[in-house]
């Protein structure tokens, strides 16, 4: 039984607070469950607006909104932050505001912008000193952003890169690194307890001007690029248990592969390691235009016409077919609009989602599997450059925790 089971006499404040009207569609808030999508889940678990009702706002905890620092980033290097991050509280996100500026001095600048610019010009890792990563190496800004689009039923802040003519024109990006999960019904499970930790170390590797631009000027300058942090925490007033944070939140990109010689990609099978989500992205465009760099994941121009068949397969006799077994991509994201409430779903994009029932205990464990596979199938004719990228998100188990 949970909180709300047990006060059920809170119902009427929290339909005022959450707007929710006690109809069909809320009864199950009564009864204790939360859905995505919904008034409730989107306003009140987020991690900015998370409610507290009577004694629990002074005695148990608050969120706090701190300043992580201003930090630049060189162009085409990686950027490693870590002293001055302010561990020693559970974290509920960090959010990153990476920007920069196009300056061309002379003629206006030449060149097509990229799909999706200023997002593939930086990829991000994020690491524990004593858990495992919790953003792997090189994991595209591209990629975080759309999955935050999913998780939170809206685009995040986005500037686009345009291209400069004699002026300066600067660009921006707002990426949330989430560490709980606003569509299970118990988000905090996986907010990243740096009590545990003597160190968190955040990566930004920023690209070049051929990362925003397609045949750039050799007059075209990127240059000022930093990024702003900001970190949403809690703020214990009195001492959270060290059990708060039940698993470790991952996310992962796969190597890209090219249409139409690649079908398969392997997924790791690792005994710790549980997926929520999969999220696929297919493009193609002509050269000189919107094209895909080759070999570098999530670049290019999302295209629905791409896919004719996606699979996610193991050894398991009754997991073929079950978890995503051969549905067509047309389906596949009318599912996706609906579970995620976006009225304009991107181009390119697919969700798988394991966690439908809104709990961790329904991620793919991968341990047990001989064979995990991402399967793909492709429509005839197709032509140009192509290019299919895969994000992972899913949970580890912590160390020392109970089958680590």
């Amino acid at each position: 039984m949970n909180y709300f089971q047990k006060n059920l006499s809170l119902y009427p404040i929290l339909s005022a607070l959450c707007g929710l009207d006690g109809g069909p569609h809320n009864r199950g808030y009564y009864e204790g469950e939360c859905k995505p999508g919904s008034g409730f889940n989107r306003r009140m678990l987020t991690p900015d607006n998370l409610v507290r009702i009577g004694s629990e706002k002074g005695d148990r905890a608050e969120i706090e909104r701190i300043n992580g620092g201003t930090y630049a980033l060189p162009i085409g290097q990686p950027t490693i932050i870590s002293r001055d991050l302010p561990v020693g509280d559970p974290w509920l996100v960090m959010r990153l505001n990476l920007r920069g500026q196009l300056r061309d001095p002379g003629v206006p600048a030449t060149g097509t912008v990229r799909p999706d610019a200023p997002l593939n010009l930086w990829d991000i890792a994020l690491t524990t000193d004593i858990d495992r990563d919790v953003i792997e190496p090189a994991v595209s800004a591209r990629a975080l952003y759309r999955y935050n689009q999913f998780l939170y039923g809206t685009s995040g802040a986005l500037t686009a890169a345009t291209l400069p003519s004699t002026s300066t024109n600067p660009f921006n990006a707002v990426i949330d690194i989430p560490f709980i999960d606003p569509l299970l019904r118990i988000p905090m499970d996986t907010v990243l307890d740096t009590r545990r930790y003597n160190a968190v170390t955040l990566t930004i590797t920023t690209g070049v001007a051929l990362n925003l631009l397609n045949a750039p000027a050799v007059t075209t300058v990127l240059e000022n690029c930093f990024v702003d942090i900001e970190i949403v925490r809690v703020s214990p007033r009195v001492p959270m248990p060290l059990t708060v944070a039940k698993a470790l939140p991952f996310f992962k990109r796969h190597a890209p592969i090219v249409p139409m010689g690649d079908t398969v990609i392997n997924l790791d099978r690792v005994p710790t390691l549980a997926i929520k989500r999969l999220c696929a992205f297919t493009s193609n465009a002509a050269a000189g235009t919107n094209e895909p760099l080759v070999g570098v994941p999530f670049t290019g121009i999302g295209v629905n016409t791409m896919l004719a068949g996606l699979r996610i397969s193991s050894n398991f006799r009754d997991h073929f077919g079950s978890s995503l077994g051969g549905v067509l991509p047309v389906l596949i994201q009318a599912g996706n609009k609906l579970n995620y409430s976006i009225e304009a779903w991107p181009a390119g994009w697919y969700v798988v989602d394991f966690n439908l029932e809104h709990s961790l205990w329904n991620a793919l464990a991968t341990g047990d599997k001989s064979t995990l596979q991402a399967l793909y199938t492709w429509n005839a004719g197709l032509t140009n450059i192509l290019q299919a990228s895969l994000l992972v998100a899913g949970i580890q188990k912590l160390r020392n925790a109970a089958g680590a």
